[in-house]
Formats: C-alpha cells, sequence, structure tokens
C-alpha cells in the first residue's frame, strides 16, 4: 500500500473509503450500547426543529433525515457517522491538492490526520458536531481559496452555502470565518475579491441558511450558552490573576496536547529539513499562518473577556486541524521532494489504520482485559426485553432523566416516544392508556435511590400529583463481556392512567 500510495497518490480516496466501510462494518459488530453522542443523536433523531441544546442542529439534521428515511438503528446512526467522516478527510485531500502543487504532499497532509489521536480516535467514537465543523471548515476555506484564484458567481456562492452550514456546525466556527477574513484581506487578490459585488451574495446566502436557527438562537439563548460557559468555568480558582494564567494555560496545553504527536511524527520522518521549514515562505503558507494566529489572538481574547478557565480538546481541535497542510506548504517551499520521505512517512497512518478498528473490537469484546465495560456494553437491550416481558405491555412513552439513558432506550425502542428531563424543551406527542403506560427509567447510583427529584416534578407537572407516589422498581443486569461483578443497576417504573 505504501508503494502505490507513492506511485498513484489519488489512491488514498479508496484507501479512506474502505477504511470507514471497515469502521462501519467494526461498530455493527461490537455491543449496541451508545455512546455519549450517540445516544444524543438516537434521542434528537425525534425532531426537525430548528434548535436543540447547546450545540447548532446541522449533524442533529442530517441524522434526522437519515432516521426518517431508513428508520432507527445502530446501522444508521454508524453510517451517518462514517460517511460524514469520509466526506471529511474526502474535503480535506481536495482542499490539501488546491494549495499543494505535488498531489503526492496532499496525500501525506491527509492521511496525517491519522497521526492525531482526538481525529482517529475520539471522533470516530464521539465528536459529533466537531466532525461536521470540520467538514465544513474544509469546504469553506476551500470555497475562499477557489474564489482567491479565480473567482466567479458560483464560488461566491459557495461560500456563502459554505459559510451558513457551518455556522450551524458549531458557534466557534465564527473564529475560523473571523481568521479567514483577516487572512483574505493580506492576500494580494483578498481585497478585490472582498470588494467585489458578488460578495454580497455570500453574505445573503449565508444569513439565509442561518436564519431559521438564528432566530431559535434569540429566543433560546440562555439554554443554547448557560450550559457550555459553566463547562468553561469549571474549576475556576478565586484568584483573578490565576483565572488569567489559568485560561491561556489551558488553551496552550490543549494546542500541545493535540500537535504533540504530528509534530513528533514529521520530525521523525523529515528530520531537520522539517524544523528549518516552519517559516512561512509562500503566499499559502502566509495564508493558513495568518487563520491560526488570527484564531489564536481570538481565543486569548475570549479567556480573558469572559473568563475561560477549562477548556476540552475538542474545542480547540477544529483549530488546528489544518496544521498538516500548512506543514506540507512549508516543506514543499524548501524544495524537499515528498518522494524521498513518503513511503517512511505512510508507515505510521497505515498502522493507526490497523490498529484503531482491531482495538475496537478488543475493547468491546473484552473489557474486563481493561478493567472497566465500555458504553458499547451497557445492557440496555437486555433490561428493555426483561421489564416489557415481565410486565407484558409496551410502553406509550419512555421518560428518562438523562439523555444516555434516553437515546439508548429509544434505540431499543424506536416506536415508542422518548422524552428526557434534561432537555426539557424537547417534547413529543404519545398514547398514554392501560395498555400503553408510561416507562419512567433512571441510573441510580449503587445506593437504591428514589425516583429522581426531576421525574417526580416532570410527573406531577404534567399527569398530576397523584401520580407521583409510583412505585419503583430496580433490577441489577451484568454488562456484556464484563466481569460477574460489573452490574448495571437500571431504576424504573410504569405509571397507569387511572
Amino acid at each position: 500500500m505504501r508503494n502505490l500510495l507513492a506511485r498513484k497518490p489519488d489512491a488514498v480516496v479508496l484507501l479512506l473509503a474502505a477504511y470507514f466501510v471497515v469502521s462501519f462494518v467494526v461498530r455493527l459488530l461490537v455491543p449496541n450500547g451508545l455512546r455519549v453522542d450517540e445516544s444524543q443523536q438516537a434521542f434528537f433523531s425525534q425532531w426537525l426543529v430548528a434548535g436543540y441544546d447547546t450545540q447548532p442542529p446541522l449533524y442533529n439534521w442530517l441524522q434526522a433525515m437519515v432516521v426518517s428515511g431508513f428508520g432507527l438503528s445502530i446501522a444508521t446512526i454508524a453510517a451517518t457517522k462514517n460517511l460524514v467522516l469520509f466526506l471529511l478527510f474526502l474535503t480535506y485531500y481536495k482542499l490539501a491538492k488546491l494549495v499543494l502543487d505535488d498531489r503526492l504532499f496532499a496525500a501525506i497532509a491527509t492521511l496525517s490526520l491519522f497521526t492525531i489521536p482526538q481525529v482517529f480516535w475520539q471522533a470516530q467514537r464521539d465528536l459529533t458536531h466537531t466532525v461536521a465543523q470540520m467538514l465544513m471548515i474544509n469546504l469553506f476555506i476551500y470555497s475562499i481559496i477557489k474564489t482567491l484564484k479565480a473567482p466567479s458567481l458560483f464560488s461566491y456562492a459557495a461560500i456563502g452555502v459554505t459559510l451558513g452550514l457551518g455556522m450551524l456546525s458549531k458557534y466557534n466556527f465564527t473564529l475560523v470565518v473571523f481568521a479567514a477574513l483577516i487572512a483574505v484581506f493580506l492576500h494580494p487578490e483578498g481585497q478585490k475579491r472582498l470588494f467585489d459585488r458578488r460578495f454580497l451574495l455570500s453574505l445573503a446566502i449565508a444569513v439565509l441558511i442561518f436564519a431559521p436557527h438564528g432566530l431559535w438562537l434569540l429566543n433560546n439563548i440562555g439554554l443554547a450558552a448557560t450550559r457550555t460557559l459553566n463547562t468553561m468555568a469549571q474549576e475556576a480558582p478565586a484568584s483573578v490573576l490565576a483565572k488569567l494564567i489559568k485560561g491561556p494555560t489551558e488553551f496552550f496545553g490543549q494546542v500541545l496536547v493535540i500537535m504533540a504527536p504530528l509534530v513528533a511524527v514529521y520530525a521523525i520522518v523529515f528530520g531537520k529539513k522539517f524544523l528549518r521549514s516552519l517559516r512561512p515562505t509562500t503566499i499559502w503558507a502566509h495564508f493558513f499562518d495568518t487563520i491560526f494566529l488570527a484564531i489564536g489572538v481570538q481565543v486569548l481574547v475570549l479567556v480573558f473577556a469572559i473568563g475561560i478557565t477549562s477548556m476540552r480538546d475538542r474545542w480547540v481541535l477544529p483549530l488546528l486541524f489544518l496544521m498538516p497542510i500548512a506543514f506540507c506548504l512549508k516543506i514543499q517551499a524548501r524544495g524537499i521532494r515528498p518522494q524521498d520521505f513518503a513511503r517512511r512517512f505512510f508507515i505510521a497512518p497505515l498502522a493507526v489504520m490497523i490498529i484503531v478498528p482491531s482495538l475496537s473490537l478488543v475493547l468491546a469484546h473484552a473489557p474486563s482485559l481493561f478493567g472497566r465495560p465500555e458504553a458499547y456494553n451497557a445492557p440496555y437491550e437486555e433490561f428493555a426485553g426483561k421489564i416489557i416481558a415481565e410486565e407484558g405491555k409496551r410502553p406509550g412513552l419512555v421518560l428518562t432523566d438523562s439523555w444516555p439513558a434516553s437515546g439508548n432506550m429509544h434505540v431499543q425502542l424506536p416506536d415508542v416516544p422518548t422524552m428526557s428531563t434534561f432537555f426539557g424543551n424537547l417534547a413529543i406527542d404519545y398514547d398514554w392508556t392501560a395498555e400503553k403506560p408510561i416507562l419512567v427509567v433512571w441510573l441510580p447510583s449503587k445506593d437504591r435511590t428514589a425516583l429522581p427529584p426531576v421525574l417526580v416534578n416532570w410527573i406531577e407537572q404534567n399527569l398530576g400529583p397523584q401520580y407521583s407516589a409510583v412505585a419503583t422498581k430496580y433490577t441489577s443486569i451484568g454488562y456484556i463481556g464484563g466481569r460477574p461483578e460489573d452490574q448495571r443497576l437500571f431504576g424504573y417504573a410504569w405509571i397507569y392512567p387511572r
């Protein structure tokens, strides 16, 4: 494969397609418990609305449309994710080819993503909105560069479409927008393109695409922002000075975590030539460097302005994942031939492409080797089958207090409406009769507890106070593939109309 890629770099597209088909199959082969983001998508797939929670709705809409066409299952959840991941890599390769003279460098840049753990591991398992955002960043920057090179009505329209959809992927897409605007302004052709009347078309299209969610956002700004801001302020020190130090430290720490493996591989493969090539030397190298620098400045301004003291790598990843293209631009500008290094470089990404699916299977089917079961091993299927068989009824509504439980229960009972008090803004019609009682499900701690207060409040407000003293039941079920002591405790209650 290394020799084929070195001779025919475009073969990377087929390699990536094969890899994500394998990843899809692997997901079907592991137990059917859902991870956090998968569970959220299963739950949200019941609605196609202007807004859901703290994230913009682009990925939610895509998942909901797939489910409406093919039904809810592990297959439709996994197919959507792997399709978006493939498109992310495909558009990355297209973008790299647009600015790099040698397609082999474009293949190297694209496969470099397999040296970033947040891409090849975390994005495969979670990070739904982040993956959608990175895809839209690729398309947005591609449209900009096409316009800088050869402006047309279509290229300006493409900027508008990708800008609008990008704003629907994640809110921090705005950092990329402002950074790209500065990079365009400093490009030799940039000011001419910005003051072209066709740029108004770009803005108009973007506004039209974002408008439905934008109007929802204006009316739900608290819902959209509160949880994220609280997360960003977690573990904040009391001292103002300590806060000012902790925020930037967190940011640069995440940059280091994300970039260290990539830089290490490049340093090993290219040696001193890589380190000597880091200064910007071409128009496009300057363009990407400006984007990274402008993003960094914006992040630091936000850190100081709103007191961010906690940073997640999934927030920083979309701001850095274009770095391999920038590295290859610099290396190419120094006259380094990719043919001299390609075969040695491809060892790392190809090894990762073998290890990741294999490790996913091992983690899921032999969880005891690693100390504790995965989310995939949660026994929701057995739990749902057991309590429905005991009751002799299928519910008319499943009610939970958390989204992991709601998504997992909904994928087990896709024909049954599901609601969660965690997303109190999302309601759905349901039947409540003696033949279709309401099933309440929660995940208690090791000590069996009464019905959680948030569920009691929902019952009193929606069904009446006479239903709040419902009889609760508990059952412990072993994790799939786990040790005998690996048990998941479920709490549940059936509510019948009186």
